[in-house]
């Protein structure tokens, strides 16, 4: 009997080489960048910040309950907002939505602990704007809710005169956070006064350090006056911006139950 000598496999073309090859390689440095991401602050994880930015709306990672850096202030996001009454516009005093979400830290023993929203936003929201040059600062700074411009409006002008596309998605990144606070911070203002439309609203950012330890055998009043002086950063008014009505209809019973 004759032996049938073994057909020999066809290789790939190598247009799909090349494509393997490439997937091969944007994976690997992704999991690089996410690694490094995912690290405690060191020199290393600053120097790749840049390669890592556009992490930022998907992926986060803190280490504040480990050394090098716990958590060493109390840190809140508070909203505002205007509504018309009577022809006139009303602004309404600060609510402290931060102070509300840690109700279910405060009186619940067992379930609902988990990491609150506006904490999860807080470092995001200063990391965003700290992108912006000088002059995207003053047009995201609306000082007046009168001058409150639509969001397409305010992309456009964060971007007007920039031809660098990193600058550009600097501001995208930039107003997914403002977009996602203004959007908590629209439903929870209406919550709060369900019988007013709001026209306009903003966000401010609040940090104070905690009592130093040097100072922690002092009195109360001694231990307060010994804490670092606050910070703060007030957002600029924005167009109101409102979910699905089970979204609202969610934080409309979380601040009946916690406010």
């Amino acid at each position: 009997m004759q032996r049938e000598e073994p057909t020999a496999r066809p290789r790939p073309p190598w247009w799909r080489l090349v494509v393997v090859g490439l997937v091969a390689v944007a994976a690997a440095g992704h999991l690089v960048v996410v690694t490094l991401a995912a690290l405690p602050p060191n020199t290393y994880s600053e120097a790749a910040r840049p390669a890592t930015s556009y992490l930022g709306a998907y992926f986060a990672q803190n280490w504040r309950l480990f050394a090098p850096n716990p958590v060493s202030a109390d840190r809140t996001v508070r909203f505002q907002g205007a509504y018309e009454q009577d022809g006139e516009l009303v602004v309404t005093d600060w609510l402290d939505w931060t102070d509300v979400e840690l109700d279910l830290v405060r009186h619940r023993l067992v379930g609902g602990r988990a990491g609150y929203v506006t904490n999860k936003l807080y470092g995001p929201l200063g990391s965003r704007y700290g992108t912006l040059d000088t002059d995207q600062r003053e047009v995201a700074d609306v000082a007046d809710p009168k001058d409150v411009v639509s969001w397409q409006r305010l992309a456009q002008d964060l971007r007007a005169g920039s031809d660098d596309a990193l600058d550009d998605s600097q501001v995208d990144l930039y107003l997914v956070y403002d977009r996602a606070t203004t959007r908590l911070a629209t439903e929870a203002l209406e919550a709060q006064r369900p019988d007013s439309r709001l026209v306009a609203v903003r966000y401010a950012t609040r940090s104070q350090g905690v009592t130093p330890w040097e100072a922690r055998g002092e009195d109360a009043d001694g231990r307060e006056r010994a804490r670092p002086a606050v910070r703060q950063r007030i957002n600029g008014w924005r167009e109101p911006l409102r979910g699905d009505e089970a979204e609202r209809a969610s934080i409309r019973d979380f601040w009946a139950s916690h406010r």
